[in-house]
C-alpha cells in the first residue's frame, strides 16, 4: 500500500503540473489573441473617416489614408474646417477624423470627449522617427522665386537666433493665448504687429485649416502663430503683411490667380511629387511627424 500511495502521489503531482502548464499556455494565447482582436476590432470600427478638405479628392483621400493608417476604409468625407469635421464625428457620420500631429494635439487640448487612436494599431508607415514633412509657405511658380528666397533668408535667421523656437513654444505649444509680462493672457492679433517702413506688401493666404499654426476667431480674424511669425518675417524683410482669408478648397485658385502671394501653411516634402506643379515651396518652419486619428472617447 505504501508503494502504491507513493506512485499515486507522483502521478497526481504530474497531472497537476501538466494542468498548470496547460493553463499557463492558454493564458499566453489568450493574451496574444486579445492583442489581435484589439487590432482587428479597431480596424472594423474605423470604417468611415473624415477630415478637412484639401487638394486631394475624396476618392483619392480614401485610398491614401486607408493605406497610411493600414485600415480598410469604406467611406471618406471632406469638411470645410475642423468644426464641421468634429460635428460630423459627434453625430456619428464618421468613426474618426484625421489630423496632422500638431493639430491633433491642439484639438485634444481644446475639446473634451476626444481621444487618439493608438498609433500601434495603425500602419507601419506611421511608425517612424523621421518627419513625414514640414510646414512651409506655398508660392506661385515662376512668379515667387524672389519672394521665396527672401522668406527662406528670414526663416534661416529666425532659426539661427532662436526666435522661431520661441514662437513655436509661445504660440503653438500654448496655442490659443499667450501670457504677457503682466501675467495677462491675450491672443496675438495683427493689431499687435509692428508696421514695417518698406513699401512692399506680402499678401498671406490664411484658411484656418491647420490649427494652431493658423487660427481664425469668430470674426475670421487671424491670430496666434501665423500672425506672430509673419510679424517677424515682415520686420526682417522690411515689408508690410496683409492677411487674406481663403477657403481651403479653393486656396490654390486664389494663389494662382494672384489674389494672394503665398499660402501660409502647406506641407513640403522631398518625396512629394506632382505631375504639373504650379507652386514652389519655402523651407519648412515646423516638422510634422505623423498623421493621427481622433475618435470620440468611450
Amino acid at each position: 500500500m505504501g508503494t502504491k500511495n507513493k506512485l499515486f502521489t507522483v502521478l497526481a503531482c504530474f497531472l497537476v503540473l501538466v494542468l498548470l502548464a496547460g493553463a499557463g499556455a492558454f493564458k499566453t494565447k489568450a493574451k496574444t489573441s486579445t492583442v489581435a482582436d484589439k487590432t482587428e476590432t479597431s480596424s472594423v470600427k474605423i470604417k468611415k473617416l473624415g477630415g478637412v478638405a484639401c487638394r486631394m479628392p475624396e476618392n483619392s483621400a480614401l485610398v491614401f489614408f486607408g493605406s497610411t493608417f493600414g485600415m480598410k476604409l469604406t467611406g471618406y468625407k471632406a469638411y470645410k474646417n475642423f468644426d464641421e469635421a468634429l460635428f460630423a464625428l459627434k453625430s456619428g457620420e464618421n468613426d474618426a477624423i484625421w489630423a496632422c500631429d500638431v493639430s491633433a494635439d491642439y484639438l485634444l487640448k481644446k475639446y473634451e470627449g476626444l481621444e487618439l487612436v493608438d498609433a500601434d494599431l495603425t500602419s507601419d508607415i506611421q511608425k517612424t522617427e523621421a518627419a513625414r514633412f514640414s510646414f512651409g509657405m506655398a508660392l506661385k511658380k515662376d512668379f515667387g522665386e524672389k519672394l521665396r528666397e527672401q522668406i527662406n533668408d528670414a526663416l534661416a535667421s529666425l532659426k539661427a537666433d532662436g526666435t522661431l523656437e520661441v514662437l513655436v513654444s509661445k504660440y503653438v505649444d500654448n496655442a490659443e493665448y499667450y501670457e504677457t509680462e503682466s501675467g495677462k493672457k491675450e491672443r496675438f492679433y495683427r493689431d499687435k504687429m509692428k508696421t514695417a517702413s518698406g513699401n512692399g506688401t506680402i499678401k498671406v493666404g490664411i484658411s484656418g485649416a491647420v490649427p494652431p499654426l493658423e487660427l481664425l476667431d469668430e470674426d475670421v480674424e487671424p491670430y496666434g502663430f501665423c500672425v506672430a511669425l509673419m510679424n517677424e518675417i515682415g520686420q526682417r524683410l522690411n515689408k508690410k503683411i496683409k492677411f487674406v482669408y481663403v477657403d481651403n478648397e479653393t486656396a490654390f485658385t486664389s494663389l494662382m490667380s494672384g489674389k494672394i502671394d503665398m499660402l501660409f501653411a502647406y506641407g513640403t516634402s522631398p518625396t512629394t511629387t506632382e505631375a504639373k506643379p504650379g507652386h514652389i515651396m519655402t523651407d519648412g518652419y515646423l516638422d510634422m511627424q505623423r498623421y493621427r486619428l481622433i475618435k470620440l472617447s468611450k
